[in-house]
């Protein structure tokens, strides 16, 4: 199958994830095969330019989340749905389609969960940010000086090597989301912070699509750190009096902004976990789906010799 995700010049871990998970279970990246497999993500949204080129193909969505935007995404008749990653997507098409959790979840099933799993402990916590927060600060300094370890979201070292490091973290705070996502599912407790995903990716579709995974998995009180990305410095007054207080306007005050960062950071006591009840029902109906794609597939293989 051809594996559709978001592909980000400089690495992105979730989205990364698709191309190292997905090969295990249905085969390798084919861009000439009829089927098109949407997986992880939150990619669903009004024309997405990753869609454009699949007209006419069949496109399998395999626990994909949707994006909101200001027209809404429907399905065409190309489209197989086979499950959305939560309550939230669901519930915007019209509860159409059932939802399980995020594609990630897969990995539990993978044939490398075993040996990632049982990867020794070696730091206390660990920090994972937002991809997208990384131009702000020295992230691996804002972790020493916590006495916290470092996970970069880019995985510029190799998406197992990151699996490896979550995995041998005791604890892990995470603003990435397929950060706290993958701790949840090798059963390390995981926190939230907010830093700039308010600004770099939109407030509505950062909570929208965190909202819809915790529903999935039954966490609906856990906490989350805020920290303000930016702050009014000494220009804003003046500015707001010379303009006849029109303009109001903030400024990244470095300084302030990254005291409070490792304040808050600092003051995280408060780790969720998905119940091991859950993650079995999870596992359960993951087991279910692919088995029955891959039955599918390999009947359309051998049926019409068409590459999977």
């Amino acid at each position: 199958m051809e594996y559709i995700y978001y592909k980000d010049a400089k690495g992105n871990f979730g989205d990364d994830l698709n191309a190292w998970l997905w090969p295990q279970f249905f085969g390798p990246h084919n861009p000439s095969s009829p089927h098109a497999f949407v997986g992880i993500g939150s990619i669903l949204c009004h024309d997405s330019p990753l869609f454009r080129p699949l007209t006419g193909r069949r496109k399998i969505v395999f626990g994909t989340g949707v994006r909101p935007a200001y027209k809404s995404f429907t399905f065409g008749n190309e489209w197989d749905v086979r499950f959305l990653r939560g309550p939230l997507s669901a519930h915007y098409f019209n509860n159409e389609h059932p939802f399980i959790a995020d594609a990630a979840y897969a990995l539990g099933l993978s044939e490398s969960f075993d040996r990632i799993a049982s990867t020794p402990k070696k730091y206390k916590v660990s920090v994972i940010p937002y991809f997208r927060s990384l131009p702000f600060f020295d992230w691996e300094k804002v972790c020493a000086e916590l006495g916290f370890h470092y996970i970069s979201p880019t995985a510029e070292h190799g998406i197992e090597h990151t699996l490896e490091e979550i995995a041998s973290s005791e604890f892990v705070i995470a603003e990435a989301m397929h950060g706290a996502i993958i701790a949840d599912i090798l059963r390390v407790p995981w926190s939230r912070f907010v830093l700039s995903t308010p600004f770099t990716e939109g407030s509505g579709v950062s909570e929208f699509k965190w909202m819809d995974w915790l529903f999935s998995i039954g966490q609906t009180g856990t906490d989350t750190a805020h920290i303000k990305l930016y702050r009014k410095s000494f220009l804003h007054g003046w500015l707001k009096k010379a303009s006849g207080n029109v303009l109001n306007t903030e400024f990244l005050v470095k300084r302030a902004v990254r005291e409070d960062l490792v304040k808050q950071l600092a003051g995280i006591r408060n780790f969720s976990l998905s119940s091991d009840n859950a993650i079995q029902e999870i596992n359960t109906r993951f087991f279910d789906e692919i088995a029955a794609l891959k039955a599918e597939l390999n009947t359309v293989h051998h049926g019409d010799r068409s590459i999977i």
